[in-house]
């Protein structure tokens, strides 16, 4: 879907919202004046929401975001999504087409009561009635008012009949209810498929008149009189940007003009309506705000079908959008959040029900290591080597300053000592192991015990 319809169509459903509060609660009510800000600020706030991050007021209330948006009768996570089809035959650019043909009709339309309107003021003068300045038209149209201006055909109109259309004119310019005709017949330009912004606009058209019947009044104009020359004066104004003083809904206007005032306690209707239409344009944040994240919502629909158990860790980024991730490091689990901050929680049940509280079920933390692999069984020692066997004599008297050792064995480079234990010390045969031994051991033993001697082996001939 392109980016426009979504666009148009998050509008759309803020549109259809906000004439159904106003319809449902406010309409029946005098408050014409408050009924009046309320379209104009319903209608902007619908056009404005689809464009404004509605997630950076609750990045310090998250749990709050989730309520909404778990309730969001719009939110799309819950929506079913179709089977993907084989592609073939693209309907977007049709109704792209029949959509900017509607548009450019109506803008056309538009265009062309300007024009007119242009022409009117060209071929009008100035004139005043009773201190009441206005533009005599030379054709003979209803009267209105546009911007600042008011235009009437005085040969059309009884004399008696002048003061209450010229005061009534007069209000509509004083209190620039061009802008408000402006701003819905736009909106009814680019929305002109949805019926709802048609009823809108014959809302707000009639609520502009209840208010300017209820001011001009409140002037001092007799009642009936003022309710006769709307009788008299019959027939709508062709130019639909206009305020016109005969107005389609004269029934209406006449029962509004006749009703009691609204009690005060009936600004109660506004408390509850200001929510409704707040919550309402919220839920349409729902909506993907582009036609990948439609694909990628359609894509996780259909895995879901495939696989009824979500992935837990998505399902918390989703109910959680201003989170990026969350992770586990260190005995601490980590919830970094799009804004750059980054909260941290002990990974102990205290640290957890701290971090549900505030973002709901977390996603299961990663499994436990794996336990160590056992270790190789260590190698069988080798037996250690025989000693040496002795070959020095022990005097008595170094066997009586050494009762643990149990002899001697001395070849050409080491001379070992054997204990009665059956550890082996050696020493070299230098200088310093033989101070070495002697400073342990004292003197060294005489000559060693010579084994008897071994033939030569015979020498090589030459």
């Amino acid at each position: 879907m392109p980016a426009l319809f979504l666009y148009l169509l998050q509008v759309s459903l803020g549109i259809a919202l906000l004439y159904l509060v106003y319809r449902g609660l406010l309409r029946q009510t005098t408050f014409h004046q408050l009924n009046r800000w309320f379209l104009l600020v319903g209608l902007v706030l619908c056009g404005a929401f689809p464009l404004l991050d509605v997630q950076l007021p609750f990045e310090q209330s998250p749990h709050l975001y989730q309520v909404l948006y778990q309730y969001s009768p719009t939110a799309w996570h819950t929506a079913p999504a179709s089977a993907p089809t084989a592609p073939g035959f693209e309907v977007w650019p049709l109704l792209m087409v029949l959509y900017w043909a509607g548009a450019g009709l109506l803008g056309l339309r538009f265009l062309v009561q300007l024009v007119s309107l242009l022409n009117i003021h060209r071929g009008s003068t100035s004139a005043t009635f009773q201190g009441i300045a206005y533009r005599k038209v030379e054709a003979p149209v209803p009267p209105f008012s546009f911007g600042r201006a008011i235009y009437f055909y005085p040969p059309q109109h009884p004399p008696q009949d002048w003061l209450p259309i010229l005061h009534h004119e007069r209000t509509h310019a004083q209190q620039g209810h061009t802008l408000d005709i402006l701003l819905i017949e736009l909106t009814t330009l680019f929305l002109w498929f949805n019926p709802f912004v048609w009823l809108l606009r014959n809302a707000l058209k009639e609520n502009l008149e209840f208010l300017t019947d209820q001011q001009t009044l409140r002037a001092g104009l007799d009642r009936k009189q003022y309710q006769f020359s709307l009788l008299q004066t019959a027939g709508a104004s062709p130019f639909s940007l206009s305020s016109s003083f005969s107005y389609h809904s004269l029934k209406h206007r006449i029962m509004m003009m006749n009703k009691a005032p609204s009690a005060s306690v009936q600004h109660l209707r506004f408390l509850a309506a200001l929510p409704l239409l707040f919550l309402g344009l919220f839920a349409c944040q729902g909506i993907p705000s582009s036609s990948q994240e439609i694909d990628d919502v359609l894509a996780q629909e259909g895995s879901a079908r495939l696989f009824p158990a979500q992935d837990p860790y998505h399902a918390f980024l989703q109910r959680n959008p201003h989170v990026q991730r969350i992770y586990w490091s260190s005995g601490s689990i980590f919830v970094q959040l799009k804004s750059g901050q980054k909260e941290q929680y002990p990974s102990t049940p205290e640290g957890v029900a701290s971090a549900e509280k505030k973002y709901g079920s977390l996603p299961p933390g990663p499994p436990p290591p794996p336990p160590p692999a056992p270790a190789a069984p260590l190698a069988v020692l080798a037996p250690p080597p025989p000693p040496p066997p002795f070959n020095t004599v022990l005097p008595a008297e170094f066997k009586k300053r050494n009762p643990s050792v149990q002899g001697l064995s001395s070849d050409e480079g080491s001379l070992h000592v054997i204990y009665q234990s059956g550890e082996v010390e050696s020493f070299d045969q230098t200088a310093q192991g033989r101070a070495a031994f002697e400073k342990k051991f004292g003197p060294l033993p005489l000559q060693p015990v010579r084994s008897e001697k071994l033939p030569k082996a015979p020498k090589g001939k030459n």
